[in-house]
Formats: C-alpha cells, structure tokens, sequence
C-alpha cells in the first residue's frame, strides 16, 4: 500500500486564508496603538514645556514672580517676566506648542502668602491652530519670608 501522508494545496491554502482572517484584526491593532504613542509623545513634550516654565518661576525670589496673566508672545525665551522686570525667561523653543501663564496672589488678611501658579499649553495642529488638546499644570509657591 502506498499512502502518502502530507497537506494538498487545497488545505494549505484554505489554512492560509483562515490565518489571514485571524491576523486582519491584530495587524490594525498595532496601527492605532502607534497613534497613540504619538499623541502621548505630543503630550510629554508638552508636559515638559509646563515643567520648564513653572520650575523656573518657582526658583524665582518670591518677591520678584509677576503677578498677572501671560499670553505665548510674552513668554519667548530672552523676554523679561515682566514690563521693567530683571529677570528673563529661558525657554526652550519648541514648536507645535502654545503657552499661557497666569499668576495669582493669595492673599491672608494683608499680607500675601502664596502665588498660584497655573500654566497651559495648547497643542496645534500642522495648520498652527489649536488642536483642543491642552496641558495644565497647576502649584503655588510659598512666601517664606
């Protein structure tokens, strides 16, 4: 007897056809989990532009931290923290970001004991407009005086 153990093309291909049809689903799966360590990137990078900002007016004398509401095109890097103010901003440029500033006295009785920091960046979109996506950090500094 001559029997012949072994696939005939009809089985490989129908086996082929069934994997194909397990794998579709994986194989697009691993598409969108690329977009979105992409947006998580974006977000980092705009985490870290906050933390650069807020670290720096934090290691700023208490005293000399302004006090108001700071739009992008005031917060460049070489730009003083405020009109007549001694000290600049060092900033790293980093495009695709928007930043916003705004500074807040609290205030016990007369005299102020902490300033409330928040900071917002926006990211944009590759047309430069805001993409609704958007980083806030918030802390306060204390007077330790």
């Amino acid at each position: 007897m001559n029997r012949r153990c072994g696939l005939s093309l009809v089985e490989i291909l129908i086996a082929v056809g069934l994997l194909a049809a397990l794998m579709t689903p994986v194989l697009l799966t691993f598409g969108s989990g690329t977009r979105g360590i992409q947006m998580t990137a974006e977000e980092f990078t705009a985490h870290n532009a906050a933390l650069e900002l807020i670290e720096q007016l934090a290691a700023t004398p208490f005293a000399l931290i302004p006090v108001g509401t700071f739009s992008d095109a005031q917060l460049r890097d070489g730009l003083p923290m405020g009109p007549g103010h001694p000290l600049a901003f060092r900033l790293s440029a980093v495009p695709g970001l928007e930043r916003a500033l705004d500074i807040k006295e609290i205030r016990s009785g007369a005299q102020v004991r902490f300033k409330r920091l928040e900071v917002r960046i926006t990211l944009l979109d590759r047309s430069g407009k805001p993409s609704g996506r958007t980083v806030t950090l918030k802390t306060l500094v204390a007077n330790e005086t």
